[in-house]
């Protein structure tokens, strides 16, 4: 997988990096695929996984960010998903984050003077460390289920918090998301 440094347009396609997340394994690969693919058709999405792809997604992040403090945070990561994982624009690459950011609302050239600072960089790298060092998160997607009522609970809860939460990678299998959803259902029905 590709880091922040790798030059923009040599990274390795997300086809090419589940590879190495499979362990190496074609067939592993070739299931998660399929099981994802199939999981965003239902939900109208259509998953192309010959788009490039890094691990450090560092200008994404920035913009994100920055478009929080807008409340344009939304519209910019629908419009940028839509964009990577549908239509092959790698979320990477500087033109795809400037064309996400302007389709949420943001002015083309404020999005292009802010990309050429160095603002809320160290943030998202702050967040990377975070994400992995203290949340123990080495892979996205990550789902983190909680009991209803319950908006604590997973590795970002409150410090003290002791919600009952389960998390399950995005290359679970869907038996381990049918497990997590049995157990949340008969923990429900005690209360």
């Amino acid at each position: 997988m590709a880091g922040a440094s790798t030059p923009e347009g040599s990274e390795p396609t997300w086809h090419d990096s589940l590879l190495g997340y499979c362990g190496g394994s074609e067939a592993r690969r070739a299931q998660a695929e399929d099981m994802m693919a199939r999981l965003a058709q239902r939900a109208g999405i259509a998953l192309d996984y010959h788009v490039k792809t890094q691990w450090q997604p560092v200008e994404s992040q920035r913009v994100l960010l920055w478009s929080a403090k807008q409340g344009l945070a939304e519209k910019y990561m629908s419009a940028l998903a839509r964009k990577h994982f549908e239509e092959r624009t790698s979320a990477s690459h500087r033109a795809t984050v400037v064309a996400a950011a302007v389709e949420a609302g943001m002015d083309k050239n404020e999005v292009e003077r802010f990309l050429d600072t160095d603002e809320l960089r160290k943030e998202v790298w702050e967040s990377y460390r975070t994400t992995i060092d203290e949340k123990g998160i080495h892979a996205i997607p990550l789902f983190v289920f909680n009991l209803a009522g319950v908006t604590d609970g997973g590795p970002f809860r409150s410090k003290g918090a002791r919600a009952a939460h389960w998390e399950v990678q995005g290359s679970g299998n869907p038996q381990e998301f049918a497990a997590v959803f049995e157990e949340i259902t008969r923990k429900a029905e005690k209360k």
